[in-house]
């Protein structure tokens, strides 16, 4: 009895200091939707937390998650740094892991009156975007964009149409993000946050306060059932052409979008194919052609090898001259009429039409420029006015996710709002699939994607829309129909860093170029040594290697016509010395093209201009994962997973053309061979940026969708980028005569509408 009673007195006392984790929960408004955290806490400490955000950016906010979970348990509690350049989502994770914490409670919460101002970065790093919210009798009545805000007006106009209006009506910025403007949707939901605080704090409320603003709202959910002639699917370039088409033939056409704009990515393109229109010639060009179609013909079939389909490449150049002529003509799209050549010297036919305007008198010797995006959102407002005045509808942010197949045709989709959770069952007589092609979807671009003649497979980089995700790709594959050439090259125009340093966060000055306009903003152009692992990447006189460790161009292109040939990613090679030389002495050579038009800050550091900062910059990119450094270029081999004889091969290699002065592999000019001097050495992690994929479903010259025995798939139809495969090969990437895919998009567009109008009206 005495051992039994000690044993349980010192049971009892064990007990008595055994402390047991509750488990409490929380959440707050992320950079695309509610992130919740849940933790388990001992004694006020958290010992463990588990964070889910499914909204955020897979490469930004996502990757983040992990590193703030880390952060909570390793610090304990709810004050933790944060992770650089996820702002957003780190502070949605402070605040809902404090809201965790305080047992669910709220500060007190009430706006001063006024109008409030602030700022925040978004899609443009280098010009911030500036807001101001006014606050009536306690609540948030107007926000508004302020001059000289830093993101594209088709973007900022998108926001401001949908986005605001859901602040005001939730008095929360715990609202969705606007699906393809989701980077300035962060920037504002960042901006009008701060002014929000600043309203909290006038009216003397506690800082936490904010946190009753960032309450997510439910959505409403339910179905519905509609039923049309004609659903299209997707509402950029093609979607809206094939929509308008087949509503001025005749038929009843929903259009549905997923995206909070219509446009895609054609909107923010430069230019769009077409061979000798003949209305166009007519008016422009005393009716005499512009290019040699027969010669373009036969060096298109020779380019692509027998690869592609001749029945649809002949109904390509029969059809893409009407289509730019009623584009242009019935419908007021504003083009250049003196279309240009392609990208290179073989490229002489003049098919290039280059939407307008395209030409700014304050920069004579840069004749085309990219900031017309407002004008050309005009555009495609002036033809969706044209579609629903023929009698079309349309829906935005509304996700198609699946066919409805019935005795082996095709009947309709299965679509969900993306704002209110509403399920629709949409039937129909014709099906259409325009959605952009599947780049932002990795798991299929490291299934379809070919690594037979280059090393496609694997996760690209987007410049453009990365919620083209290839979902009814997806959905019509899995129903049946077959692919054609879908494993060739993406789209790729430039090459970059996987990450940049914003200039903002890390203090480094913005600096401009007197006398210089931008390409793409018309401002004057900046440049920032924040940049400098981007412009060191692009280099012409560095030394590029796949993942494998090898060369696979002369370094010349790397900027902007070759990177596509290492595939979705390569390494740049530096050494010690060289960084010195850039310490002391600046870059060797100027730096032009997308690469630096496009990415980062938008400009490039002049060559010869000292960079005391270099090795300051590189440590930033190192601290976020993107520049790896070693002693010995072996160490840095396996730092960054490359073959380590490999790559020290390539190096001697490289080392030995830079002293004979003759590359023996890719003949780069002598005056660009630097030698890769004394360590230690420094790897830089670049990506071939593409706008979209180039291939998709198999389908005929009636745009009809093939299934894997080569048959008609009744009721589905497909355009642009998601069928474009039947006019290439997947040997090389896609012609580059200028324009060809702006080009298909619209000539397989203006065929299907009307095609498919004369189907459905003929039942």
């Amino acid at each position: 009895m005495k051992k039994f009673l000690t044993l349980l007195l010192v049971f009892a006392l064990c007990l008595s200091t055994v402390a047991f984790a509750e488990t409490a929960e929380g959440t707050s408004a992320g950079f695309g939707g509610e992130v919740k955290v849940v933790l388990d806490v001992v004694d006020g400490k958290i010992v463990s937390a588990a964070v889910t955000g499914d909204a955020e950016t897979p490469a930004i906010g996502g990757a983040a998650l992990e590193k703030l979970v880390a952060q909570l348990t390793e610090t304990g509690s709810a004050d933790i740094d944060g992770v650089a350049g996820a702002t957003i989502t780190s502070n949605a994770v402070k605040e809902a892991a404090k809201a965790a914490l305080n047992g669910g409670a709220t500060a007190e919460a009430k706006l001063a009156d006024g109008t409030y101002s602030a700022e925040a970065y978004g899609f443009e790093m280098a010009v911030s975007n500036k807001l101001t919210a006014t606050v009536e009798n306690g609540k948030i009545v107007a926000i508004a964009f302020g001059e000289g805000s830093g993101d594209t007006p088709p973007m900022r106009d998108t926001v401001a149409a949908k986005l605001f209006p859901r602040i005001i009506e939730t008095q929360s910025v715990g609202v969705d993000s606007i699906c393809g403007a989701t980077v300035t949707s962060g920037a504002v939901k960042t901006a009008v946050a701060d002014c929000i605080a600043q309203a909290l704090a006038a009216a003397g409320c506690e800082a936490d306060a904010i946190a009753a603003f960032k309450t997510v709202p439910e959505k409403k959910g339910g179905s519905e059932e509609l039923t049309t002639q004609v659903l299209v699917i997707g509402m950029g370039g093609s979607g809206t052409y094939t929509a308008l088409r087949a509503a001025e033939c005749g038929a009843q056409v929903l259009a549905i979008e997923k995206q909070g704009r219509y446009g895609g990515t054609t909107a923010l393109t430069s230019e769009i194919e077409s061979i000798n229109p003949p209305r166009i010639k007519e008016i422009y060009n005393n009716n005499e052609d512009f290019c040699d179609a027969d010669a373009m013909y036969k060096a298109w079939l020779e380019y692509v090898e027998g690869d592609a389909r001749v029945n649809v490449v002949d109904m390509y150049f029969e059809q893409c001259g009407p289509a730019l002529d009623w584009l242009a003509l019935d419908h007021g799209a504003q083009f250049d009429m003196k279309p240009q050549a392609g990208f290179t010297p073989t490229d002489v036919y003049k098919v290039k039409f280059q939407w307008l305007p395209n030409f700014d008198e304050r920069n004579p010797m840069a004749p085309t420029y990219g900031y017309n995006k407002a004008e050309i959102a005009t555009y495609f407002d002036r033809l969706v006015n044209d579609y629903t005045a023929f009698g079309g509808q349309y829906m935005l942010e509304t996700e198609a996710y699946d066919l409805i197949v019935e005795d082996g045709k095709i009947v309709g989709a299965k679509a969900k709002n993306l704002v209110d959770g509403t399920e629709y069952t949409i039937r129909a007589d014709a099906v259409v699939i325009a959605t952009g092609g599947f780049l932002g979807n990795p798991e299929m671009t490291e299934k379809y994607l070919s690594n037979e003649y280059y090393p496609m497979k694997g996760t690209w980089k987007i410049y453009g829309s990365a919620r083209n995700d290839g979902k009814m790709l997806q959905a019509a594959i899995d129903h049946g129909a077959a692919t054609y050439n879908i494993g060739m090259p993406p789209e790729v125009h430039m090459s970059g860093t996987v990450d940049f340093l914003p200039a903002h966060e890390y203090g480094y000055p913005i600096n401009y170029a007197e006398g210089t306009l931008d390409f793409n903003t018309g401002l004057e152009c900046r440049w920032t040594v924040a940049d400098l692992p981007l412009i060191m990447g692009v280099s012409a006189d560095s030394l590029a290697v796949t993942v494998e460790g090898k060369r696979f161009t002369s370094e010349t292109g790397i900027a902007m016509l070759d990177p596509w040939i290492a595939g979705p990613n390569y390494w740049s090679i530096w050494s010690a010395e060289q960084i010195d030389g850039i310490v002391s002495t600046g870059l060797k050579t100027d730096v032009i093209g997308p690469a630096v038009g496009f990415l980062g800050h938008r400009g490039s550091i002049p060559s010869g201009v000292a960079l005391p900062e270099a090795y300051e910059v590189l440590g930033h990119a190192m601290d976020r994962g993107y520049v790896f450094k070693a002693d010995t270029v072996e160490e840095l081999a396996k730092l960054i997973n490359v073959d380590a004889a490999a790559l020290a091969k390539t190096v001697a290699d490289y080392n030995g053309y830079c002293e004979t002065g003759v590359d023996a592999e890719f003949g780069k000019d002598a005056a660009l061979l630097t030698r890769i001097g004394e360590g230690p050495f420094y790897a830089i992690k670049m990506a071939s940026y593409s706008y979209n994929t180039c291939a998709g479903l198999d389908i005929n010259e009636k745009l009809e969708v093939l299934d894997t025995n080569g048959n008609v798939m009744p009721g589905l139809y497909c355009v642009g980028s998601d069928s474009a495969g039947v006019l290439f090969t997947e040997k090389k990437p896609y012609v580059t005569f200028g324009g060809a895919n702006n080009g298909w998009a619209l000539t397989s567009a203006y065929v299907a509408g009307e095609i498919i109008a004369n189907a459905v009206n003929a039942k």
